[in-house]
This record gives structure tokens, sequence and C-alpha cells, in this order.
């Protein structure tokens, strides 16, 4: 009678084979119960930063509105002005200071139509060469 049969070293083999196997399952569901966790906190995260950007977004479409109101009622009232004053007389010259006001809002019209920004920004110096240096 031996002490070891095969049998009882097949059923061992076979144990530790199953618990190895048992204990990479259990660790697979662990790292998926931690994925689908960081997976629920980055959508609260997500759906808090959204919020954020619905606000900013909202307020933006309501003041744009109310610019376009201004815009709009400033433009009406120009093309009035313009529409019921008679022509003035050719040697006859506007102020500076109403002559820069019109300029601006010519100025302002025609960037508004071509979709570019109506304040220019003044050039800038490039910087200093640092490689050529004296």
């Amino acid at each position: 009678m031996a002490l070891i049969n095969p049998v009882m070293i097949y059923g061992l083999a076979g144990a530790l084979l199953i618990g190895a196997a048992s204990g990479y399952k259990v660790r697979d569901w662990q790292c998926d119960a931690a994925f689908a966790k960081a997976l629920e906190k980055a959508e609260k995260l997500r759906v808090k930063k959204q919020e954020v950007v619905d606000n900013v977004s909202q307020t933006y479409e309501i003041e744009r509105d109310q610019a376009d109101v201004v815009a709009t009622e400033r433009i009406n009232t120009i093309r009035e002005i313009y529409k019921t004053v008679p022509a003035a007389p050719v040697d006859c010259a506007a102020p500076d200071a109403l002559r820069g006001v019109l300029e601006s809002s010519v100025r302002d019209a025609n960037a508004a139509t071509s979709g570019e920004p109506s304040v220019k920004v003044p050039n800038t110096p490039s910087p200093t060469n640092l490689f050529n240096r004296p």
C-alpha cells in the first residue's frame, strides 16, 4: 500500500488547478467591479461638467440675443436718421467726433457682415532673435 496514490496526485493537481482558476476568475470579477465603479464616477463627473457647459452656453445665448437686439436697434436708428435727414451740402463737413462715430459704425457693420472681428488687434513687435546676439 503506497502512501501516494497516482489518483490522489491527479486529484490534488486538479484541485490546485481549479483553485487557481477560481482565484483568477474572482480577481477578474473584482477588476470588472472596479472598472464599472470608475465608469460610473466618470459619468457623474461628465454630467456635472456638462451642466456647467450648458449653463455657460445658456448665458451666452441670452447675452447674444440681447446684443443682437441692441445692434439691430442701432442700425435701424442710423438708417432712420439718414432716411429722414436731407442731404448735406457739399461744402459742409461733419465734425470729427461725428465722423469718427460713423466710421466706427461702418467698420463694425462691415465686420459683422464679413464675419471678422470688429476690433483690430494692434501689431505686436516681433521678439528679438536670441540666437544672433552681438
